[in-house]
């Protein structure tokens, strides 16, 4: 190593930041991770590589980045749970019933105003029977009274 080794930036046991500098020729970088100074002794050298590993794993950096995970964990917990459980707002926003005054969007209509796709049908008015259903319907004994005859009961 021929000298001039620069010290990168780093930050004392107080927490104090210190921005980084150049060493002399014939000087290189030594200390350690939170104290850095020029010096001419190769023995005590502190290479580029070994301040950024101290950069890397600092405590206060893993400290840091910890946190961030574990909140934004907890934050999508906190969601996904909010649609399960029952007695959260979201989950009960999610399964109301829509309101009888939401409007219903309009049909499109195309050039002559005709609608250009109807749409779904609107459910029977009354309940389809279960049974399949009876064929024509045959004429009963006369009735006595005005009006057409009714249908035979059978």
């Amino acid at each position: 190593v021929a000298g001039g080794e620069d010290c990168l930036w780093y930050v004392d046991r107080n927490g104090s930041w210190h921005p980084g500098f150049d060493c002399e020729f014939f000087t290189f970088c030594c200390g350690t991770c939170h104290q850095r100074y020029c010096c001419r002794d190769p023995l005590r050298l502190l290479t580029e590589r070994q301040q950024r590993h101290c950069l890397a794993f600092s405590p206060k950096t893993i400290a840091g980045i910890a946190s961030a995970v574990v909140l934004f964990i907890a934050i999508v917990t906190t969601i996904v749970c909010c649609f399960m459980c029952s007695c959260c707002y979201l989950y009960q926003r999610r399964r109301a019933p829509p309101t009888p005054l939401a409007a219903r969007p309009a049909p499109l209509r195309g050039a002559r105003g005709v609608p250009t796709h109807p749409g779904p049908r609107p459910p029977h008015p009354w309940p389809t029977p279960p049974y399949p259903r009876p064929g024509p319907l045959r004429p009963g004994p006369p009735h006595p009274g005005p009006g057409p005859p009714c249908p035979h009961p059978s």
